[in-house]
């Protein structure tokens, strides 16, 4: 379970976010709305420990995010907690393939034990045949639904998407939000995700609206 209580957060004097409390169950499947400025990104960093807030208190399963060590967090974040963010961050000298498993492996998983998800998550994704080819080579498409992947791989108890779908097709789209919903159907995972596409958001089961740093 996520709960956020009273979080704040200012740049360079500017309120972004004005004591925003949420409550996240596990095995919801939430969709954060908002127009751009609202502080939607900027929640989202904070509810997975990227970013500080000035005031308010995020617990993670009961456990304070903002104290948690960095080698804590490093943990919580290559084994229960999942991050796509929209820049996608691929490290640029590793192959795809690489790229997919170095989460999971960082966490304490064997490459043999992944091989079968990863294949099966890959055809998913239509991204098999980008395993040997390195980030500079990916459309923005493809770099998302390999960031996608990623997260997906080491079977995160809870999965946090900034944007999942912006750079895809309404094709792949479909595809990755259907995706999303069985994983979260079958396997319980939580997931909360950023998105300004009413269509995008209707896939999760409750629809939180952001609207001047506020929840409405």
């Amino acid at each position: 379970m996520i709960k956020a209580t009273k979080i704040e957060k200012s740049y360079n004097g500017e309120k972004v976010l004005l004591g925003v409390s949420l409550d996240i169950a596990d095995g919801e499947f939430i969709s954060i709305m908002g127009e751009s400025g609202s502080g939607k990104s900027t929640l989202l960093s904070i509810l997975g420990g990227f970013l500080d807030a000035d005031a308010g208190t995020v617990l993670l399963d009961g456990e304070d995010i903002s104290k948690m060590s960095e080698g804590r967090l490093a943990q919580i974040r290559s084994s229960t907690l999942g991050f796509v963010f929209q820049s996608y961050r691929l490290i640029p000298t590793l192959s795809v393939r690489d790229n997919m498993l170095l989460p999971a492996t960082l966490g304490g998983k064997r490459e043999s034990e992944l091989v079968g998800y990863l294949d099966k998550l890959s055809r998913s994704l239509e991204i098999s045949h980008l395993f040997d080819k390195f980030p500079d080579q990916l459309s923005g498409g493809q770099s998302q639904r390999v960031a996608i992947a990623r997260s997906l791989l080491y079977m995160p108890k809870t999965l946090i998407l900034d944007e999942p779908t912006g750079a895809l097709d309404s094709e792949m789209e479909k595809k990755v939000m259907e995706l999303l919903v069985s994983i979260n159907r079958e396997m319980g995972t939580t997931i909360v995700q950023v998105t300004h596409s009413k269509t995008v958001a209707e896939y999760g089961n409750r629809i939180i609206y952001l609207k001047d740093g506020k929840i409405v």
